[in-house]
């Protein structure tokens, strides 16, 4: 029923007509964007990758809107255990059935890392019904899905009946038309596997943050007990085993304390202390600003080579001095020693914290330029004009 369903679109020229339709009765409308995001609100990625950008887009003669599928506490619920799962996924796909359907009369359709959470079944069903109905279909994605998700993947005798796809983020990029990866990395890694996507129809575009008029950090009141501090989700609390022995060893000759903003705390064993405050939008500019060096270690694998940086971004928005793994992206964002400082991939974080401790007479220079960086180059002002000519090019091809 679901293939003739799509069959019939095709045989009656659905987007063809749709084409006709907005160019004889609708000849000065604004062109239209239909975020598909993949998180809650309340997550980051929500907030800076598709919540403010429609925001933008509306205030650019564009007509634009996104849509989520679930709640993130009702997110946790259907996904704490195994039995609640196939729930998680059913309904995932039941509104995101509707939601395809509402987006039909919009002109352009950007995806969110993928249409559907966990869910690799159904022979790239989802991705297909979305391209019978939209001739303009982005993908936005801002980490490396496809080492992310172990493709290509084993596939179960289970997962062969529903037609799961040991490579479904890769398989998938055929169903896109023009891409916003996040970093020059992905932007080659999309390149690599994807041979067909052209560098006309891809764009880079960063995590951008709006603290151009926010306060920012002073460093002319700094006490004695420095502050080092994390902010992520719990999925990736396992970076900072990176960095507690060094933080042991260097406890008995400085005073700090590791501040974690995130959605589950960080307990550990330490020989210095560890506070946690639970991350919310409300109070992000005012718990970062309680940082006085916000890290970002990352081991060195695929993975994480394909972060986009956002913890360095929104340090150094803040103006806060940044410490972070040498990995891709992250040398692009960070001047060592002139708005950050890099630690090599594998390296012992020891001496280069120890040296971070030792240039504190140097920290508000430091956060001043990092402030300059954001802005110029990872700013929601600083990347607007190229996204909204991007679109425009796009709507009027």
């Amino acid at each position: 029923m679901v293939w003739i369903f799509i069959l019939l679109l095709k045989i009656i020229f659905f987007k063809q007509i749709k084409k006709f339709c907005k160019k004889i009765f609708f000849p000065k409308r604004k062109a239209s964007v239909f975020y598909f995001e993949v998180f809650a609100p309340e997550s980051a990625g929500n907030k800076y990758r598709t919540q403010k950008w429609v925001e933008i887009l509306n205030q650019n003669n564009f007509k634009a809107k996104s849509a989520y599928v679930f709640e993130y506490s009702e997110y946790l619920q259907l996904t704490s255990d195994q039995s609640s799962m196939p729930f998680f996924l059913m309904g995932f796909m039941w509104f995101r059935f509707w939601q395809i359907l509402r987006s039909a009369f919009y002109d352009i359709v950007i995806v969110r890392r993928e249409l559907l959470m966990f869910n690799d079944y159904g022979n790239l069903f989802f991705e297909k019904f979305l391209s019978a109905i939209h001739a303009k279909r982005i993908l936005d994605f801002d980490d490396d899905i496809a080492t992310a998700k172990k493709e290509p993947r084993k596939i179960s005798y289970y997962g062969k009946l529903l037609m799961e796809k040991s490579k479904k983020f890769s398989e998938s990029l055929k169903r896109y038309t023009h891409f916003f990866p996040g970093t020059n990395y992905l932007n080659d890694l999309l390149k690599q596997s994807f041979t067909q996507a052209k560098s006309e129809n891809c764009l880079v575009l960063p995590t951008c943050v709006d603290y151009d008029f926010l306060p920012k950090k002073n460093y002319s009141s700094m006490a004695d007990e420095l502050i080092i501090g994390w902010v992520g989700a719990r999925n990736n609390l396992h970076n900072l085993h990176i960095i507690t022995n060094s933080l042991n060893l260097l406890a008995s000759k400085y005073k700090f304390r590791l501040l974690v903003i995130c959605d589950s705390p960080f307990i550990i064993p330490a020989y210095f202390p560890i506070d946690f405050i639970r991350w919310n939008e409300k109070n992000e500019i005012e718990n970062l600003l309680k940082i006085d060096v916000g890290i970002m270690p990352l081991e060195n694998t695929m993975e994480q080579k394909g972060k986009c940086g956002f913890k360095l971004i929104q340090y150094m928005g803040c103006g806060i001095v940044s410490m972070a793994t040498a990995l891709t992206v992250n040398n692009e964002i960070i001047n060592d020693g002139v708005n950050g400082f890099l630690v090599p991939p594998d390296a012992d974080w020891t001496s280069y914290i120890e040296k971070v401790f030792q240039s504190r007479n140097q920290f508000a220079e430091i956060g001043k330029s990092a402030i300059e960086k954001i802005l110029t180059e990872y700013s929601f002002n600083s990347n607007q004009s190229k996204l909204i000519s991007f679109l425009n090019k796009i709507a009027m091809d």
